[in-house]
């Protein structure tokens, strides 16, 4: 753990110069620039919605009434979106980097970390649209959201930045890894309750979708913005765990397999 908590020091010195460029190269050569932000998760939320609240008409039950389905459809995908795309960016950091990493000397497990970043910043921006709208809409905000919301969310980063440094040293051996992960995604992302409840899970199914570390994301993300209550604690304490595994088995891999990244490249 010590071993790790100096690597993370040392790489998060030379991280925000990266992450700026990061930034830059994302929205270079774009007409719309930022704006793409808002609109590719805009675009597919509204097909979401169209399809699961306007055409299976599934409505989310509450204590004080129906929660309006694009707020849960929202408190669950934009998080997704962030998750998906860090790791995704971060799986293919080292092979978009190839150049800089066989000639310069720098740590190159700071690539699958600033794209992973990025990514959070890039959607974190319809986040916190979202946010304050839905807030403004109810009309309240309690203490424990605003201290339990970014709590949460930074969890989601470690967990994310655990998956892309693991994946992101197998894809340099390993290409078929980029095609594997973009298939395992649709199958977490359709066996979490991002798009449903958990309510509307049988019960021979529930384990299934219970051990799915994205659905405790997602009841965490539902329970605290739209219901205002604290997360189930085994479920964070799962996921605490799932974050921590990840950044000391991607590190450690990592670390072994970096000496021949250069003979590959």
């Amino acid at each position: 753990m010590k071993l790790l908590l100096s690597r993370l020091e040392k790489l998060f010195k030379i991280l925000p110069p990266l992450l700026l460029r990061d930034l830059k190269e994302r929205y270079a050569g774009s007409v719309l620039g930022i704006f793409w932000a808002f609109l590719q998760p805009l675009l597919l939320v509204l097909l979401y919605w169209l399809v699961f609240a306007q055409i299976l008409k599934i409505r989310i039950p509450s204590d004080t009434g129906d929660i309006p389905f694009i707020a849960f459809l929202l408190s669950g995908l934009l998080p997704w979106f962030a998750f998906q795309d860090g790791v995704m960016r971060g799986a293919s950091s080292i092979l978009d980097r190839r150049h800089i990493v066989k000639k310069v000397i720098i740590p190159s497990d700071v690539f699958p970390l600033s794209a992973v970043i990025s990514s959070f910043i890039h959607y974190g921006i319809g986040i916190l649209f979202f946010l304050v709208g839905f807030f403004i809409w109810k009309g309240t905000i309690s203490y424990q959201q605003i201290l339990l919301i970014p709590a949460i969310l930074f969890l989601q980063v470690l967990f994310a930045s655990g998956l892309a440094i693991l994946f992101a040293s197998l894809a340099v051996y390993v290409r078929d890894i980029l095609q594997v992960l973009s298939f395992a995604f649709q199958l977490i992302f359709y066996t979490s309750t991002i798009l449903y409840p958990l309510s509307a899970v049988p019960e021979s199914l529930r384990l299934i979708i219970l051990l799915n570390p994205i659905t405790s994301l997602s009841e965490a993300y539902h329970n605290l913005i739209l219901y205002n209550k604290y997360p189930d604690i085994y479920s964070i304490c799962y996921l605490f765990l799932i974050a921590i595994l990840s950044l000391i088995i991607g590190f450690y891999t990592f670390r072994k397999l970096k000496k021949g990244f250069s003979d590959v490249l």
